[in-house]
């Protein structure tokens, strides 16, 4: 981060003068960040600082509703939350900034007949399926696999009569002892 020449007073209230004309009071902050982009960037990327415009837009009534003069912290983020799109005008996945700026295919008349019919008017045309016309193949004649596991299967072990004992001694210790069956 470069360190940036502190501006005097006066340098403060002229670029506070600049800012008065274009606030109207009632304007909403965010909006307004956005609409004036190029000049703040252009402040800031030249002899401004951020803490520097932000006094300016202090003096010059430029505030959220609580009055609280601009930090540059807090214009900075401000000003970058106003540069994200808005939730209806962002661009929808998968389309490129070329493809929605085409303009959309003009549709030929259709003939009918004698006669030529506008697109709109047009019968629908039958849906056409990719798949050849002929019998539906089925999921019982499609091939059948066995699900796949890394682990090698072993046969259960084989315990012996005190390992039993102790299992059921752990079962009745843990779940108490079964109740009669009626």
């Amino acid at each position: 981060m470069s360190l940036k020449r502190k501006p005097t007073d006066a340098e403060i209230e002229t670029l506070a003068a600049t800012f008065r004309p274009l606030w109207r009071p009632g304007d909403v902050v965010r909006p307004w960040l956005r609409q004036h982009h190029d000049m703040l960037l252009e402040l800031v990327h030249g002899e401004w600082s951020w803490a520097a415009v932000g006094a300016a837009l202090s003096k010059a009534g430029i505030t959220y509703r609580t009055g609280a003069p601009w930090t540059a912290k807090a214009l900075r983020s401000e000003f970058s939350r106003a540069q994200a799109p808005l939730k209806g005008y962002r661009r929808r996945p998968g389309r490129s900034g070329e493809a929605a700026s085409e303009p959309p295919p003009i549709e030929a008349p259709v003939t009918i007949g004698a006669g030529v019919v506008p697109p709109a008017a047009a019968p629908a045309a039958p849906v056409m399926s990719p798949l050849p016309p002929g019998p539906v193949p089925s999921a019982a004649s499609g091939p059948r696999f066995k699900p796949a596991s890394l682990r090698v299967h072993e046969p259960p072990p084989v315990l012996s009569e005190t390992e039993r004992v102790e299992i059921e001694r752990n079962r009745r210790l843990t779940f108490g002892p079964p109740e009669p069956k009626e």
